[in-house]
């Protein structure tokens, strides 16, 4: 029994190492940023979607507008950081095959150094975008947390309203940040396109 179980082990051990050895290290290293950012997207993405329901259940019982205005920029941010997250798991997953690739692994290291840089800058320059948003997100979350202690109802509507006021200033900043960053990577993203 106990050289049936070392024999499985080994056996295991194996499999494992044949299924790393055809796969680059930079495929790895982009394989840990898609599982490192799949990890964040979804509690992330949990979070927004409560929140949103409950600012709009508030928009529903005090009929005011700034509650349905806070859901929006929240469905905004949400859908954003779902796209930007779509986006960057088709890139990685382009350039992890590109990585995988027999003759990538045979040019000279400073050239793949180089290579590899300039690829996984534009993976994390998309999920600074998502990082843009969460950020403006947190932010308002804090400045609704801070108005919701006011003593009165016209406070706290004031309150929230502020921070509304500055997550739309935000939301629109990373907006301005997104075309340059996605037309960096137009060439991939054509690709991706092609070869579905």
């Amino acid at each position: 029994m106990k050289n049936l179980f070392l024999l499985t082990f080994f056996l295991v051990q194996l499999l494992t190492l044949d299924l790393y050895s055809k796969q680059s290290v930079q495929s790895i290293m982009l394989h840990n940023d898609g599982y490192k950012m799949f990890q964040e997207f979804r509690p992330n993405d949990t979070i927004l979607k409560n929140t949103i329901r409950e600012m709009d259940e508030l928009a529903r019982k005090n009929k005011n507008k700034v509650f349905s205005e806070s859901a929006s920029l929240l469905r905004t941010i949400q859908n954003k950081c779902k796209y930007y997250y779509d986006t960057n798991t088709a890139l990685i997953e382009h350039f992890k095959k590109k990585w995988d690739q027999p003759h990538y692994a045979k040019m000279e290291d400073e050239w793949k150094q180089t290579t590899f840089d300039r690829d996984r800058k534009k993976v994390k320059d998309v999920y600074s975008l998502t990082q843009g948003m969460l950020l403006a997100f947190n932010d308002w979350n804090t400045a609704r947390n801070s108005a919701v202690k006011k003593p009165t109802n016209e406070e706290i509507v004031k309150g929230i309203q502020a921070a509304n006021e500055i997550l739309k200033k935000t939301i629109d900043a990373v907006l301005a940040d997104e075309s340059a960053i996605f037309e960096a990577i137009s060439k991939e993203l054509q690709i991706i396109k092609l070869s579905k």
